[in-house]
């Protein structure tokens, strides 16, 4: 990502957030996803993670979060409008083959050790009835035996595997190292996808506002961002380095309102492709024994209730970024970051310096986009095509005419250019940094540099300026042994040192 692109005056968003496998950055506002304990294997469910209401009034949700948190505390899913999935009621609901939930079911035993009914529960993401019918089958088998009743008045036995169960288990991790909730299928998947983007969830213009004021954009600027941000389409911003594009975009990914599902998993040809990712995924609801173990609960636990997902991409990025990526030794998929951002925003920042021709990004990203359909291809061959919609946002300093043509420009509606500041704006972000920062100003040393700066032919003023310059002058402050002052002295011997190798860098037009 490009320092210079960044606005000076925003908050950033908190440190500590994992990245996923495709070097994804997902920005989130003041929290951490919980990590998973380090006993449990690949794909098992290690995070408690809940939300926390701030307390604020959320009327941009409007009447959809209304019905979802309406669907979620009463379970009652009969709506025909509802997007949150039955939980299956038989094996055959669930869908997948007897081997495959057998091999599962023995492979969280195993790394469970002696699992209760309740955790087993809990851990397949299945309800009492269906887990129960299991059970039996495994016990009948000879895969698995009572240890002990650990609690005499439920009669919740644990369970233990037996010798053949261990064999059968060797074999199963051989195959496949996932052991986390039963998967959806790719049927399912994509009905669940179907019934979601049917919900159109509109952003909240005085949100989108309230993110815009944090930051100093000209009046033309700041209304063309909030209109493109607000069609919830696809948009490119573009301009010279250095004038907040990234910061807008992290700024909106980083507070995203609303809804969404994801499921831990997908199932297809016989292969697991894992979907859900602690450091992308918010769950929204915490999801402890009591809630896994209600005889009265509908809501099917493969799947989360999360906040909209907002990922963000770098110039780091690849081609196989976007292609399912086969984990060798776990013998399972991870979905790419544009199917885990279903429903939500991807960012791709830096746009045109990825390790992939912008014209085959955009094809890649905007054409099955278009169709509301992307397809999935597997190392074996197979391919799958699933339900696809999301809001693309895209970010340069690059010229657009020499990204792509007009073919695929043109499918991207919104084309937001974000300029230089003027001195007024560019005074206002040096005020703001200064008392951010805790810089005194003595009077009229604001002026004065804006002044200075504007006036100086070697440069051409980005909004970045302001904070590169007060950087250096907090540092000599320190260097010095002195209080930071902003004033003439000390402007003008930051102002020497910057310019100087502003003149290295800058090519002359």
């Amino acid at each position: 990502m490009d320092k210079q692109d960044q606005n000076p005056n925003i908050q950033q968003p908190h440190p500590g957030q994992a990245p996923s496998p495709h070097t994804i950055v997902q920005k989130a506002p003041g929290t951490q996803p919980a990590a998973s304990a380090p006993t449990h294997p690949a794909g098992f469910p290690g995070h408690d993670g809940g939300f926390e209401d701030d307390g604020e009034p959320r009327e941009e949700a409007g009447s959809f979060t209304q019905f979802i948190r309406s669907a979620t505390a009463t379970r009652d899913l009969d709506s025909p409008d509802s997007i949150l999935p039955h939980q299956p009621r038989t094996l055959v609901d669930v869908g997948l083959s007897k081997a495959f939930l057998t091999d599962l079911a023995l492979k969280i035993i195993h790394y469970s050790g002696t699992p209760s009914l309740a955790q087993l529960i809990r851990r397949l993401g299945l309800g009492p009835t269906v887990v129960q019918q299991m059970v039996t089958i495994l016990t009948e088998e000879r895969l698995i035996e009572v240890l002990s009743q650990s609690d005499l008045y439920t009669g919740n036995y644990r369970y233990r595997l037996s010798e053949r169960g261990s064999e059968r288990v060797s074999q199963a991790l051989e195959r496949s190292r996932y052991a986390g909730p039963a998967p959806v299928t790719a049927e399912q998947y994509s009905e669940a996808m179907r019934r979601l983007h049917a919900h159109k969830q509109e952003f909240s213009r005085a949100r989108i506002k309230s993110l815009l004021n944090e930051l100093v954009l000209s009046g033309d600027v700041s209304d063309a961002v909030a209109r493109a941000l607000f069609s919830g389409k696809a948009t490119l911003f573009y301009g010279p380095s250095g004038n907040g594009k990234t910061s807008v975009l992290e700024r909106y990914a980083s507070d995203m309102d609303g809804l969404s599902i994801v499921p831990y998993a997908i199932y297809a040809y016989g292969q697991t492709i894992r979907v859900f990712d602690q450091s992308i995924h918010q769950p929204l609801e915490e999801l402890d024994n009591s809630n896994m173990t209600r005889d009265d609960s509908k809501l099917d636990r493969r799947w989360v209730l999360i906040q909209r997902p907002a990922i963000v991409l770098g110039a780091e990025m690849g081609r196989e970024a976007l292609d399912m990526a086969y984990d060798p030794q776990a013998r399972f998929y991870q979905a790419p970051p544009h199917i885990k951002a279903q429903g939500g925003v991807l960012v791709v920042d830096d746009f045109g310096r990825q390790k992939m021709d912008a014209r085959d990004l955009l094809t890649r990203l905007l054409i099955p986009l278009e169709r509301g359909v992307d397809t999935l291809a597997l190392a074996t061959g197979e391919k799958l095509t699933v339900p696809f919609s999301e809001q693309l946002l895209f970010a340069t300093n690059i010229p657009i005419k020499r990204l792509a043509d007009d073919s695929l420009l043109r499918r991207i509606l919104y084309k937001v250019e974000v300029t230089h500041p003027q001195p007024l704006e560019f005074t206002e972000i040096l005020r703001r940094l200064c008392r951010q920062k805790h810089v005194l100003v003595s009077d009229g040393a604001l002026e004065y540099a804006v002044q200075r700066i504007y006036n100086e032919p070697r440069l051409k003023p980005r909004a970045s300026y302001g904070r590169d310059l007060l950087e250096m002058l907090i540092e000599g402050a320190q260097f010095d042994g002195i209080e930071p002052v902003l004033d003439t002295a000390s402007f003008e011997r930051v102002l020497k040192l910057f310019v100087a190798q502003e003149a290295d860098e800058e090519p002359a037009d």
